[in-house]
């Protein structure tokens, strides 16, 4: 958080109208006001707002994250400090968006006019204390006495309740709220919504930060109630019923404020609601997913469904077009609420054995494991990615899911395909939709026709008696010596595959026979994937790696060197990358990933020792000046790695990023504004990227590379 002497009375805190302003600004305004401090509220979002922050930001981030920019900017100049928290979570196990945890850092990086930025990390996780030392920090900087901090952060929490209780027992919507308890201000907002009279009822759900921005949502609210539509909305139902409702859908939340997607439609599928209608941003991580839960509940109970996606290029004569069209639908097929109809069909974790075990084929995933597999009396089916994977997958998921999803989707149909009659996943616990993934593929599997176990592993159960706990539990109830020896094995190859990776990434650029470098590569991955113990392992690696250091080099070479950072999918997976390291290496540049790109990183002894956080704290230190909170997935690293690398004297970075992901496009914001003097050549990732694209990109980032490296040569030694 910015640090200053300022203590006096008087200070101008602004506060963007975006976001989870309709959360939350009763409390910070009161919080505030308590300390003395003025408090400037950005005025609502107008078409300079919209453009200004679109021209901040880069396109693929989400529409409202580019109107919170636009508000930041309109505070340049209007107030002393910011005020954007660091919102990781505000329940325990429940994770919010990255948007909301980086929002402070793509403000910085984006608006480097905006004043200094207050930014408290806030997250429950780490325990209650933690809270209350943010709301601490955060007053400590406007007065130094303890006792007005506490007397202001507990009207602060009353102001909240009140914001609550008024919506929920006065069917007050957050405009009306905040009007009602500042009437002197300048926050009054239009109240009205919906026409209770009429005889078609609509409702519609989404973040408020969507339905209540009028510019954003090109009035919605205002023409359904011109259509003479009686709107329903989820803040007049309350938090606690909407929570009990998500249940019919999920078994538990995971993202924060999902209450206002799948608790709504939940609530309101069961509800005399004539039609349900979403309101979402193109490029929304968690909505992308969510709301393909939604659509397939609605389907299934046969409630009219219209899902309305905005960005900045939405116009007015489609959408309102869409909503006549779908009001006029949801007349016509006005029917009683469908109860008894299940809207969801997952099922809970089956214990019996398995016999042919599906997984998503991640880089070297298959041949580390296959054998092991074998050893506990499991066929293994880990099918690999083909054009006919990507097919499946796009055709089966969301639109706008990112291509990891798309990708482990195809990859389990292939799986069923063949046989498999249980299916495995790693889920996260943090920022990335990954979490998520398993709840969505199940409920698309289940809707295609196919029956299987549904097998997950939280990446939070860290630890060696964790993890081999959890493989004993898939293994027919296997000898505990057994499982040993085959995570035993599986593990030595996997750090064997690693090993040879990292070698033929240095090997390649500077053999005089680089298709040679290639076929030994994979011929060792053969061999490496056939050995069916611990020695015959380590035979076949030392012969392999004898080989690859006895390929004849050129010694008058002295390769660029770049890495390569991003999401961990498509940094992993080759087909999907399409062989980005192999093809580098062609051009005679070196490459190197970041240690937590490779699985064995996680798997060796010493990760158990915490080494891998020892070096997430470092990458966070790299990351420090430009990217203060940990955005979820590999965010934090990617920045990182450009900072440190560049110290190193590496010459590039290639940053692989799929399209719409979260955590990659906030570290895309922040690597251009960096003070690293490296080019960074970044590759979005989608089911239309080609390989001659690619190939094209990659030998002009080569040869701009080169330039560089000669220019640099050719500067004079200044005495």
């Amino acid at each position: 958080m910015v640090s200053s002497p300022l203590k006096e009375r008087g200070v101008r805190i602004g506060i963007p109208r975006a976001l989870l302003y309709y959360h939350y600004l009763p409390m910070w305004k009161t919080f505030f006001s308590g300390l003395g401090a003025e408090v400037v509220v950005s005025p609502p979002t107008n078409e300079q707002t919209l453009a200004a922050g679109c021209s901040r930001a880069v396109g693929d981030i989400c529409l409202p994250v580019k109107v919170f920019c636009g508000h930041a900017l309109s505070l340049a100049g209007k107030c002393d400090y910011l005020f954007i928290p660091s919102l990781h979570s505000m329940q325990p196990k429940v994770y919010n968006c990255p948007k909301f945890i980086g929002a402070p850092d793509i403000v910085r990086a984006t608006v480097p006019e905006c004043p200094p930025v207050i930014d408290p990390d806030i997250d429950v996780n780490r325990g209650a204390g933690q809270l209350y030392e943010a709301i601490q920090s955060v007053g400590r900087f406007l007065t130094d006495v303890p006792a007005e901090v506490e007397r202001a952060a507990n009207k602060a929490l009353e102001a909240h309740r009140a914001y609550r209780l008024q919506m929920e027992s006065q069917e007050l919507l957050p405009p009306q709220a905040i009007q009602r308890m500042f009437p002197e201000s300048d926050l009054a907002e239009e109240p009205s919504y919906g026409n209770p009279a009429s005889n078609i009822t609509i409702a519609v759900i989404g973040h408020r930060y969507l339905l209540y921005d009028h510019h954003v949502n090109h009035r919605l609210l205002q023409r359904l109630r011109k259509m003479d539509v009686n709107v329903l909305l989820s803040d007049r139902v309350g938090k606690e019923r909407l929570l009990a409702s998500m249940s019919d859908l999920v078994e538990r939340p995971y993202w924060g404020y999902e209450e206002e997607i799948i608790g709504a439609a939940a609530h309101y599928l069961r509800s005399d609601a004539d039609g349900l209608i979403s309101v979402s941003a193109f490029g929304c991580g968690p909505d992308s997913v969510m709301l393909e839960l939604v659509q397939r509940a609605a389907k299934r109970v046969g409630k009219p469904f219209l899902n309305l996606v905005f960005d900045e290029h939405t116009a007015d004569g489609g959408l309102v077009t869409r909503i006549e069209a779908f009001v006029d639908m949801a007349r016509r097929r006005r029917r009683p609420p469908a109860k008894h109809i299940p809207l969801s069909l997952r099922k809970h974790e089956e214990k019996e054995g398995v016999g042919i075990l599906g997984i998503p084929n991640l880089g070297l995933v298959a041949p580390a494991f296959r054998a092991s597999a074998e050893l506990l009396d499991v066929r293994l089916i880990a099918p690999p990615v083909t054009k006919r994977t990507i097919s499946l997958g796009t055709r089966n998921s969301p639109e706008y899911a990112c291509l990891p999803f798309k990708m482990i989707l195809g990859t389990f149909i292939e799986c069923l395909e063949q046989g498999a009659d249980t299916l495995f996943m790693v889920t996260s616990s943090n920022a990335c939709r990954m979490g998520y993934y398993s709840k969505v593929h199940e409920e698309i599997l289940r809707d295609m026709g196919y029956e299987f176990k549904f097998l997950r592993h939280s990446s939070s159960a860290k630890g060696l008696a964790a993890i081999l706990s959890r493989v004993k539990s898939f293994t027919n109830d296997a000898p505990w010596l057994k499982v040993i020896a085959a995570y035993r094995l599986g593990t030595a190859k996997l750090k064997a595959l690693d090993d040879l990776e990292r070698k033929v990434a240095r090997i390649r650029p500077v053999a005089i026979d680089k298709s040679e470098a290639e076929r030994l590569f994979q011929e060792a991955i053969r061999a490496i994937d056939a050995a069916k113990s611990l020695s015959s392992l380590k035979h076949a690696a030392r012969a392999y790696f004898k080989k690859l250091d006895q390929l004849p080099r050129d010694s008058t070479v002295t390769p660029l060197k770049v890495g390569i950072v991003g999401e961990l999918y498509v940094v992993m997976e080759p087909f999907v990358n399409l062989n980005l390291a192999a093809e580098l290496g062609k051009l005679g540049i070196e490459t190197r990933r970041n240690r937590t790109t490779f699985f064995s990183e996680y798997t060796s002894f010493k990760s158990y020792l915490n080494v891998l956080n020892s070096e997430k704290q470092k990458l966070a230190d790299y990351a420090r000046p430009y990217l203060r909170h940990d955005v979820g997935g590999h965010g934090l690293e990617t920045v990182a790695e450009k900072v440190r690398l560049a110290r190193e004297g590496f010459d590039g970075l290639v940053h692989v990023v799929p399209f719409t992901c979260m955590p990659e496009t906030i570290a895309q914001n922040t690597l251009l504004r960096t003070e690293e003097d490296m080019p960074v050549l970044t590759v979005i990732c989608d089911e239309q990227l080609s390989d001659t694209g690619m190939l094209t990109r990659l030998e002009a980032f080569a040869d701009l590379l080169e330039r560089r490296r000669r220019n640099r040569k050719l500067q004079p030694i200044m005495v």
